[in-house]
């Protein structure tokens, strides 16, 4: 039948190969290949060519296995596609694929049948569609939202916690998370409850134990940017960086340090302009960190400075709390005892002022004292004197009478000793202390016991 006839009676015209082949080389956006049964290829559009890389005459007679980045399962991925199409008339699955040159590609697609007038299949349809740069920005996407998770998730924990070290390790972990780092470090200056200045870190990703040999980072050429709030340090590999290994007596890293060749740092500066410290980033594998990683630790860094600045805030609150309750303790203490205090104050007053009367008075006494001593020694010197003058005047045989004139010239001395006594203390004198003769003292005044007791 001709083509006119097939027009007059409603039927489609038949299309001819070349032109079937036309349409399909049309498509150059499209990879269109058919396999045979057995899955090679018996047919490559120039859209298969422009995606893949392979020309047509490379790819004839080949399978599609070349595709599948592991070359281990591509037989048998290809086969489950193959397979899935014959059961369920459809087959294949979106992933990554290889073109020629070894780069990958996001691919997707299907694997249809081709069936006879049998309803038998004589082989396959597979058609392709490069889709990374849709993957690309569907990864970015998917990046940027886990990104912004992260940062409210730890800005959240950060917003409600205080205490500087369990704050420190919030913000390690969550910029080992946000990353892909191995591990991380934030070190950082810090006071501590003496007012002491010491430095802490925390670690992430490894043991504490994989650190605790070394040393404190020094102030190098690497760390400087960091530490004095220069700017983010990023390296793709960090033994590259012309800036690494200057510093004796270490040329790099000390032996059994991790390894690491991505370098990430970014400074935490609080809102006064102080450099608090900085967080630290690495991987052994080199070009680990992005643009983005970077830009989310910076993010990080912010709030991290947000917090620890509203956690010494808050000690610093706290301690004043603590120093005005004590103070209003002692004050509450001193109100009790005060009137005690007062009391007893006020009895020491009483006491002093009474010393001072008695003083007073003993002043007064021995001015008395002093006068009527000196008066009663002038009398003494007569009666001393006529004493004398009488023992002179009286026979020898009278011995009575000269024993009672010289008893009374022993009083009359010892009268003129209390007179001196009585002297020194009137002016204030030392009194000298004398071994005194109980025995004669009372042998001297016998005689004037017997007389009384007469």
């Amino acid at each position: 039948m001709s083509d006119d006839s097939r027009a007059l009676s409603g039927e489609s015209p038949a299309i001819s190969a070349a032109a079937w082949r036309q349409i399909v080389n049309s498509a150059t956006d499209t990879a269109i290949i058919s396999i045979t049964r057995e899955g090679k290829v018996s047919s490559w559009s120039r859209g298969a060519s422009a995606i893949l890389g392979w020309m047509e005459a490379e790819m004839l007679g080949q399978t599609l296995e070349r595709l599948f980045p592991d070359e281990n399962t591509g037989r048998d991925r290809l086969r489950r596609e193959l397979d899935d199409a014959i059961a369920l008339g459809r087959g294949g699955e979106e992933g990554w694929r290889l073109r020629k040159d070894g780069t990958r590609f996001w691919a997707i697609g299907e694997v249809t049948p081709i069936r006879d007038e049998q309803d038998q299949v004589i082989g396959f349809t597979k058609i392709l569609r490069d889709r990374t740069a849709h993957r690309r920005a569907e990864e970015a996407l998917n990046e940027e939202r886990r990104t912004l998770e992260l940062l409210n998730r730890a800005g959240s924990a950060l917003a409600i916690e205080t205490d500087p070290d369990r704050l420190v390790q919030i913000v390690t972990d969550a910029g080992v998370e946000l990353t892909g780092a191995q591990f991380g470090a934030f070190f950082y200056n810090v006071l501590d409850e003496k007012g002491e200045s010491y430095m802490l870190y925390t670690l992430s990703g490894v043991p504490r134990e994989a650190f605790s040999r070394f040393p404190m980072p020094r102030n190098t050429a690497v760390f400087a940017p960091t530490f004095s709030g220069e700017g983010i340090v990023r390296s793709d590999d960090i033994t590259q960086d012309p800036r690494y290994g200057h510093n004796a007596p270490r040329k790099g890293m000390p032996d059994g340090h991790l390894p690491v060749r991505s370098y990430l740092a970014v400074p935490v500066i609080s809102r006064t302009g102080e450099v608090i410290g900085g967080l630290f980033f690495g991987h052994a594998k080199p070009g680990v960190f992005t643009k983005r990683s970077e830009s989310g630790l910076a993010g990080l860094a912010a709030e991290s400075a947000v917090a620890i600045d509203n956690a010494r805030l808050s000690i610093a609150a706290q301690r004043e709390i603590s120093q005005r309750k004590l103070a209003q303790e002692a004050l509450h203490e001193l109100n009790v005892t005060l009137e005690k205090q007062v009391a007893e104050r006020t009895e020491q007053l009483r006491q002093q002022e009474e010393a001072l009367r008695q003083a007073q008075k003993m002043e007064a006494i021995g001015q008395l004292t002093g006068g009527v001593a000196h008066d009663f020694n002038n009398l003494l010197q007569v009666i001393t004197s006529n004493l004398e003058i009488i023992r002179r005047s009286l026979p020898a045989e009278s011995g009575r009478l000269q024993r009672a004139a010289a008893s009374a010239a022993g009083g009359a001395q010892r009268a003129a000793a209390l007179t001196q006594r009585l002297l020194a203390f009137a002016r204030r004198q030392p009194l000298v202390a004398n071994v005194l003769d109980i025995n004669l003292r009372v042998m001297g005044r016998s005689e004037l016991l017997l007389r009384t007791l007469q």
